[in-house]
């Protein structure tokens, strides 16, 4: 994103580079239970990457060895892109650490099985963490994303998408007590999930992932000149990052925020925004405000 690498090489992004090995010590990542489970996953999680979807295996091991080794554990990824994620972590240590949630056909059931057992064989585990798939493909053919778990292939299964048209097929699948997770967006820019969907699955028990926390780098662009408040302070945020970070992080129903990076610094900001305090109800208004007085 060309927004951020200018923001963050404007506010001194050489200093916080050179505070990448103290991280380590000092981050208590903040680790949020799976509804129903025992099982919890990192406040913040890993997006579906550009290095991943390019195959691009240098800078992808440089981006899960700088979030591993701080504490990350939740990797979203898809097709050839798991399968070298899946690789890496084993490779890295981390195989057994890592909770991968990754997207197949739920139409294509056949295909799915294949590209499940290759996936199975990169990571070494006996069982995949997530198989999710797009609402308009999973909800016509949830029966068999329910089979693949059935059959031992998956813990869990769930719907992603980023557009609001696609919340009430969503929601028709929740009211049937059989999702486990579910991705949409939220941002102090879109904020329709926290109105429409996230009460319903924090009710449901439905574990809740969130895309586009920077909407594809605009958030950046919106942002950019502008001094960070001092009252950010109150809820720990040091990085207008960690300000959109922190904000979704408050919503009750979130179990892990998605960060999409191909810059292994990035992902030093991002992570800050797992630990430390939170923004209360108060003061989340103040953020959309501020926010969007600057859109």
């Amino acid at each position: 994103m060309a927004d951020r690498r200018e923001f963050l090489k404007a506010v001194g992004v050489t200093a916080l580079a050179a505070a990448m090995p103290a991280v380590r010590a000092e981050q208590h990542m903040t680790m949020r239970p799976i509804p129903g489970t025992s099982e919890s996953l990192s406040a913040v999680g890993l997006g579906n990457s550009q290095a991943f979807r390019d195959g691009d295996e240098d800078t992808s091991r440089r981006l899960l060895n700088a979030y591993f080794e701080r504490g990350g554990r939740y990797v979203d990824c898809s097709g050839d892109g798991a399968l070298l994620v899946g690789r890496l972590a084993r490779e890295l240590g981390f195989g057994g650490d890592a909770f991968l949630g990754a997207y197949f056909s739920a139409e294509r059931v056949d295909e799915s099985r294949r590209a499940a057992r290759a996936l199975l064989e990169a990571t070494g585990k006996r069982i995949l963490d997530l198989m999710h798939t797009y609402p308009e493909d999973g909800v016509p053919h949830w029966d068999n994303l329910r089979r693949l778990k059935d059959e031992g292939l998956t813990r869990y299964i769930g719907l992603a998408r980023h557009r609001p048209e696609f919340y009430d097929m969503m929601i028709g699948v929740m009211r049937t007590g059989t999702l486990d997770f579910l991705q949409v967006n939220l941002s102090p820019l879109e904020t329709e999930a926290e109105e429409r969907i996230l009460p319903m699955a924090l009710d449901a028990g439905v574990a809740v992932t969130i895309n586009r926390p920077f909407i594809n780098g605009e958030y950046f662009a919106i942002v950019r000149d502008k001094t960070l408040p001092e009252w950010a302070a109150e809820f720990d945020c040091r990085s207008w990052a960690q300000f959109s970070l922190k904000y979704v992080l408050s919503h009750p129903a979130v179990t892990s925020v998605l960060t999409e990076t191909a810059n292994p610094r990035h992902v030093v900001d991002n992570l800050g925004a797992g630990s430390g305090r939170l923004p209360d109800e108060k003061t989340r208004v103040r953020m959309r405000e501020l926010i969007r007085s600057f859109a």
